[in-house]
């Protein structure tokens, strides 16, 4: 009867240290996955900022231009010049509104792109967090069963169970 219970818990430390380290792979996968996400998501959206300020360089030139228009119709001689002039400050006006658009649209996807990045880092986090613990459980479980230490194992399988909180909060982001 007493070797029977010893080759028990065995069993259950090897299960134990098994599923801890599948739990492990599983995690370091994603984390890797959601590491390299939230990497091209920065890039991208450093891209769309520089855009955003491109757009706000042309359209500061134009309402340079625009300012220019304005002070040389004040100056105009004939009329043919201040029609002309005049086509051209509405053609600037024209210019100006549609970069505004144009900012604001570029602005949207930059903000939502940051908030995709952010839910990814979090997600990331987790799988991050997932395999430490796993990895912490696995120890733990492995010194018991060297040093025959049943509390060892039982820590170890705390700390696994974390380990599986932070899977799966990783899928499903309760908190």
């Amino acid at each position: 009867m007493t070797d029977i219970l010893p080759e028990k818990w065995m069993k259950g430390i090897a299960i134990t240290t098994t599923v801890l380290a599948v739990v492990a792979s599983v995690a370091s996968s994603r984390s890797a996955f959601f590491i390299a996400k939230a990497q091209l998501l920065t890039a991208l959206e450093g891209s769309q900022w520089s855009y955003y300020q491109a757009k706000s360089i042309k359209q500061n030139l134009a309402e340079t231009q625009e300012n220019a228009f304005q002070v040389e119709i004040l100056g105009a001689t004939s009329p043919e010049q201040r029609e002309l002039l005049t086509k051209n400050l509405a053609a600037y006006a024209k210019d100006m509104a549609r970069y505004n658009e144009e900012k604001a649209a570029i602005k949207k996807q930059a903000e939502d792109t940051n908030r995709e990045n952010a839910l990814v880092v979090r997600r990331g986090s987790q799988f991050s967090l997932a395999v430490v613990f796993s990895q912490i459980g696995i120890m733990l479980s492995s010194v018991g069963a060297l040093l025959k230490r049943r509390e060892m194992w039982i820590v170890g399988l705390v700390i696994g169970f974390i380990s599986l909180v932070y899977l799966a909060n990783g899928f499903l982001l309760f908190f």
